[in-house]
């Protein structure tokens, strides 16, 4: 009887053996786990330190890289300018040149080469600074010649484009003279009585009221005929 009780306790103990085998398999499986699972964690937590870090040397190298765009093309407008500028100015250098060229030949009594290089000067450089000046004196060019109707468009052209150019006052008495010379006398005395209104210190002015003079005592000498009125006579009936 005692014996059978010791196979009895023996088989409980051994029927017991793989639950506890496989309670502490199960824990450790868990434990495992657990572990495993605070390692992913920290290497996802990593990787996303890792992103960040990628996204803000991104976000730099972006920005650095628009710098670096932007710094170009600044350079390429500099240079653009720069070079713009370098051809401004040697364009007015040469249209300065052909003006100073066209001066001296009108000095210099060459009147038909003066107008010449005065038209070419025009035509090239029509927004150069010169342009007023050239205008003036390609009038005057014209007048030397003796081409009166010329000078006198290049006169009227003139003032109506430059009124406030310091030769407006002589081109006045210039124009005065060609149209007096034209027998448009009635146009030359409003010329000179505006110029000598107008500018009154100007050093030509006693030039200018002399010939007013010389137009009015012309004018009191030849006056205009004045055309016959023919007396309308009754037929008797």
């Amino acid at each position: 009887m005692k014996r059978l009780g010791w196979m009895v306790l023996i088989g409980l103990f051994a029927m017991q053996t793989p639950f506890n085998a496989l309670a502490l398999n199960v824990e450790k499986v868990v434990k495992d786990n657990h572990r495993n699972l605070k390692k992913i964690k920290k290497a996802n937590r990593e990787l996303l330190g890792h992103i960040e870090q990628l996204q803000e040397q991104q976000k730099t190298s972006h920005q650095k890289i628009t710098e670096l765009f932007h710094l170009m093309e600044y350079k390429k407008s500099s240079n653009v300018v720069k070079e713009t500028m370098l051809q401004v100015r040697e364009e007015n250098r040469k249209a300065k040149k052909l003006y100073t060229n066209a001066r001296s030949l009108l000095v210099t009594d060459q009147y038909n080469q003066a107008i010449d290089l005065f038209l070419n000067y025009l035509d090239v450089y029509p927004d150069n600074n010169y342009v007023p000046d050239a205008t003036y004196w390609l009038g005057r060019a014209y007048a030397a010649k003796g081409d009166r109707h010329n000078a006198k468009k290049i006169f009227v052209s003139f003032q109506h484009d430059y009124a406030l150019h310091h030769k407006f006052s002589n081109s006045l008495y210039e124009l005065a003279i060609i149209e007096h010379e034209l027998k448009e006398d009635k146009k030359a005395t409003q010329l000179l009585k505006s110029m000598i209104k107008k500018f009154p210190d100007h050093r030509s002015i006693n030039q200018a009221k002399e010939l007013l003079k010389t137009i009015q005592k012309q004018q009191t000498a030849n006056p205009v005929a004045k055309p016959e009125v023919k007396s309308k006579t009754t037929k008797a009936k």
